[in-house]
């Protein structure tokens, strides 16, 4: 699938920082929030806000559900197809940089634009090439439902005992699952950068000083955390998020360690679950570490329509297209620190417990093994489900997990 793209680097530009220069055409832009109700709309219109500077283009959405669009990415920009220009997760941007499959965007903005871009750039440098630029900063919290809560006579949980005690509690007194994760093989990718949270916030991690760190102490530690919680009779064994985000949007589910653009979704223009409705706070792990999700801005290598993505490239990233993102991607930040515009931050209080964890995130790609990261990732959730499923030690999953990724990374 990741065949060789032949993209080159692109000289420094000399197009004005506005964008619009004058290319026309129709550019496809790939994106799974386009599916997002309500709030891929919102996105849909600050981006297509381009036409109205460069009335010679046309802009088409590309949307696939998230638990299918990586896969169906690389298949099709290994076959020289897909669209113009692409949304990536942080897991995915290396292992297609290193494929040619995304063209190098050196130089694409001018200077008084690349200035105002934020840190959360700097991880869309691969090899010492810029491939993209940021679109989204995506962090986790523990997002709970007030009235269940109360209901099972439970506080908001703050560590790995009580965040267990209340969704027992819950199930107990609602008959519904206190709490719900991805816990299931089928949607491996996404389940991977989900369940990064509990090594992480048990003090571990996947590497460290260019050594894979798979079975340590601490994430077997969280794997058995898990396993607890899998094994209490209070987790939605089965459900996909899908469904799980669904019944807690009814509020049928007490707890969820789900992002913020989740947070937003389930309760815009809900009557049975607002904004006002649900609580957010830190994960209830030992230490406040977690993951985040960057997601990056990438042309294609193998696109048509080069010259006009970039020039879209130089319109988004100018102040009045990063203000009205900023607005359709709230509550994440962007690749600038144009802010969330204050009405939507008051209605939201929630936002804030999403906005100070990000001090302690980091992504979910282990560093050093970004190319080996796919075949990696599955050994590792491969041994996870068999601890989940067949009651395999936790240990002894992890240290052959340990041992197979080392083959794979020294092969």
């Amino acid at each position: 699938m990741l065949a060789a793209g032949c993209g080159s680097g692109t000289p420094e530009s000399d197009e004005p920082a506005d964008g619009a220069g004058g290319v026309a055409g129709e550019l496809t832009f790939g994106n799974w929030q386009w599916l997002e109700v309500g709030r891929g709309d919102a996105i849909w219109d600050a981006v297509t806000q381009y036409e109205a500077v460069n009335d010679g283009v046309t802009m088409k959405q590309l949307a696939v559900p998230y638990k299918d669009y990586p896969g169906t990415m690389k298949a099709q920009m290994g076959a020289q197809g897909g669209p113009d220009i692409l949304i990536l997760t942080d897991v995915n941007y290396a292992e297609m940089a290193a494929a040619g499959l995304l063209e190098p965007l050196d130089g694409v903005l001018p200077s008084e634009l690349e200035a105002n871009l934020n840190a959360a750039n700097e991880g869309a440098i691969y090899e010492g090439t810029r491939y993209g630029y940021a679109w989204e900063v995506v962090n986790y919290a523990l997002i709970w439902n007030k009235a269940l809560l109360t209901e099972a006579g439970v506080e908001p949980p703050t560590d790995m005992q009580s965040f267990i005690d209340a969704a027992v509690a819950v199930t107990e007194a609602t008959g519904n699952p206190g709490f719900a994760a991805r816990h299931q093989m089928n949607e491996e990718a996404a389940w991977w950068e989900d369940f990064s949270n509990w090594p992480y916030g048990f003090g571990g991690g996947w590497s460290e000083d260019g050594e894979l760190t798979i079975d340590t102490e601490e994430n077997i530690a969280a794997v058995q955390a898990f396993k607890e919680m899998y094994d209490s009779g209070a987790m939605a064994i089965g459900d996909d998020a899908s469904t799980f985000r669904t019944k807690f949007a009814e509020g049928k589910i007490g707890m969820l360690i789900d992002n913020s653009s989740v947070a937003l979704t389930v309760t815009t223009d809900n009557p049975v679950l607002s904004g006002d409705d649900i609580g957010t706070s830190a994960l209830p792990f030992p230490t406040p570490n977690a993951t985040h999700s960057v997601m990056y801005l990438a042309v294609n290598a193998h696109s048509d329509n080069k010259e006009l993505a970039e020039d879209w490239l130089r319109w988004f990233y100018t102040a009045d297209a990063q203000e009205a993102v900023a607005a359709g991607l709230a509550p994440s930040s962007i690749g600038t620190n144009a802010p969330m515009p204050a009405e939507f931050l008051s209605a939201n209080p929630w936002v804030d417990t999403y906005t100070a964890q990000a001090e302690f995130t980091r992504s979910s790609a282990i560093k050093g093994f970004e190319e080996q990261f796919p075949e990696i990732s599955h050994i590792v959730m491969g041994e996870i489900e068999k601890v989940l499923v067949s009651g395999a030690d936790p240990a002894e999953a992890l240290a052959k997990a340990q041992a197979d990724a080392e083959a794979i990374a020294n092969s």
